[in-house]
């Protein structure tokens, strides 16, 4: 479990709906200390025109991955028409998923953009450190059955302690939301690297990674000669 406050990526009015507003307001209150974190951070490490960098990876160890990346990429979304941001990094803050209509000016925060896009520069070269799997390795999973498949599960779902490429791979066995026709979502398996049962929402997955990104440890563990095979009977896989 994370030392930091989870992040709450609902809205208000779902907490309200869900019984979990104690949720959202620790979020909240977390989500203005980082915002705060981070332009104090900037501040104390420009001097005589330059920006000492290491300054990001305290900030991620303290509010954790998505939080941080929520702020920036809030902050990003309000500046789209500021030019000294990095069209780069415009586009990256598009991404940002928004739970409230209502703009929140506790999360802006206000350095300037060519510091604060420095930040993001290195806050996403942290990120990309993690070597994670994403849309890019996966094919859609629309309308396709997902019983048997490897799946890779949205890293946001995921504490950062388990945010590696390892930690993301499902394998289906069963569950309504395994059917694309189905009205329940749940899909019930195991992850791939121990064999730990858990139950997924079908949202919760980019998709289902493609034959060509299946690492061989995956092959290997699943007894397959190609990554379409049916496993071997004595493959040690309790497939359900």
């Amino acid at each position: 479990m994370p030392e930091y406050t989870p992040f709450y990526r609902y809205s208000l009015d779902n907490a309200r709906h869900c019984n979990e507003t104690d949720l959202w307001r620790e979020s909240h209150k977390a989500n203005m200390e980082c915002a705060k974190a981070i332009k104090n951070a900037i501040a104390e490490n420009f001097n005589d025109n330059h920006f000492r960098s290491g300054c990001v990876k305290p900030i991620i160890e303290k509010f954790g991955f998505d939080r941080v990346n929520f702020i920036l990429r809030y902050n990003l979304k309000e500046s789209q028409h500021d030019l000294r941001y990095s069209e780069k990094n415009r586009v990256w803050g598009k991404q940002a998923a928004i739970p409230d209509s209502s703009k929140r000016s506790e999360y802006l925060i206000n350095s300037h953009p060519v510091l604060l896009n420095a930040f993001v520069d290195e806050a996403r070269s942290e990120w990309d450190k993690l070597n994670l799997f994403d849309s890019s390795h996966c094919d859609d999973k629309t309308g396709i059955e997902l019983e048997g498949k490897i799946l890779v599960i949205r890293p946001e779902n995921l504490f950062d302690d388990y945010k590696t490429s390892e930690d993301q791979l499902f394998m289906a066995t069963s569950g309504f939301g395994c059917s694309p026709s189905a009205s329940g979502r749940a899909v019930f398996g195991y992850f791939i690297k121990d064999d730990e049962r858990y139950c997924w929402n079908r949202n919760d997955f980019i998709g289902i990674l493609k034959d060509e990104y299946v690492p061989d440890w995956v092959k290997e563990k699943l007894n397959r000669s190609d990554v379409t095979a049916e496993p071997a009977e004595d493959g040690g896989i309790l497939m359900s």
